[in-house]
């Protein structure tokens, strides 16, 4: 598979060929499934809690006798059919969160890039190293590829750097994504993937066939 080549101005420099060791494996719905799920699990807070009998306040005292009022028996105020009284088999705290393995976690990289690069919406960039904050040159860069106003933009860029994270951020439609912390969510859930060729070494090593 190819894909079109760009200078850091983003001027179109060449069509390249894309590793085989990443973009010529089997592509997996289940595998991007199940990476997608566990991720919309781990980002699920949990903290949802309603209190138990035990755990309101107040009904140490029985709110009248046992016998003699013509009234049913009540132990306790807190008991869960009086307003205010503790919650039966309501939601409690817990953590959604889990992994895939490994092995999923590839596949479903390998088969989100491939179905990119299928639709031909991968462009890869030349190494950005920026040495102070300017979203204008950013913003003009993703113009000069020819993606103003075509959706969302993953960026896909090798490790962390802040003064390329923190120019972008203010671009409503750029998505920046670190390569050695790669989401399924991230290089999925957009119309164009701009990969640096940092980035593409980064995946390849760690992504990569054979791995």
């Amino acid at each position: 598979m190819k894909a079109q080549k760009y200078s850091k101005e983003g001027k179109l420099l060449s069509e390249i060929e894309l590793p085989a060791a990443l973009f010529e494996s089997k592509y997996s719905s289940g595998a991007i499934y199940d990476a997608i799920k566990a991720e919309n699990a781990n980002l699920r807070s949990g903290n949802h809690h309603t209190k138990t009998r035990s755990e309101v306040s107040g009904g140490g005292k029985k709110p009248w006798s046992q016998k003699g009022t013509g009234r049913a028996r009540q132990g306790s105020i807190r008991a869960p059919h009086w307003v205010g009284g503790g919650t039966v088999h309501g939601p409690r705290k817990r953590d959604y969160s889990y992994n895939v393995s490994p092995k999923v976690k590839r596949r479903a990289v390998l088969s989100v890039l491939n179905k990119k690069a299928q639709d031909a919406v991968i462009k890869v960039v030349e190494d950005l190293d920026p040495k102070e904050f300017s979203t204008k040159a950013f913003a003009t860069l993703f113009s000069n590829i020819g993606l103003k106003n075509t959706g969302v933009i993953g960026f896909l860029v090798g490790g962390e750097n802040d003064f390329l994270k923190k120019s972008v951020r203010n671009i409503p439609t750029v998505k920046y994504i670190n390569s050695k912390r790669i989401a399924v969510r991230d290089i999925l859930y957009n119309r164009n993937l701009v990969i640096t060729e940092g980035a593409l070494g980064e995946i390849l090593k760690h992504y990569g066939e054979g791995k």
